[in-house]
């Protein structure tokens, strides 16, 4: 995957495939990558990483963590 340029919030960006079957994080696909925030909202897990795989219809993968214990 190659890399893109990264916003300064933390969430590692990229591009190319995705493979769920290796993925072993919590993921889901979306449209945008707002969606992949509200999602990370709504299910109380960190959005850690916006893969975006140009295939229509859903071609943003966001891939979710556990907030760390405080």
């Amino acid at each position: 995957m190659a890399e893109e340029k990264q916003p300064s919030d933390s969430i590692k960006r990229s591009k190319g495939k995705f493979d769920p079957l290796k993925e072993t994080r919590q993921w889901s696909a979306a449209v945008s990558e707002e969606r992949c925030k509200r999602i990370a909202r709504n299910i109380g897990k960190r959005l850690v990483e916006i893969i975006d795989t140009e295939d229509e219809p859903l071609p943003i993968i966001c891939i979710f963590e556990d907030y760390p214990d405080d």
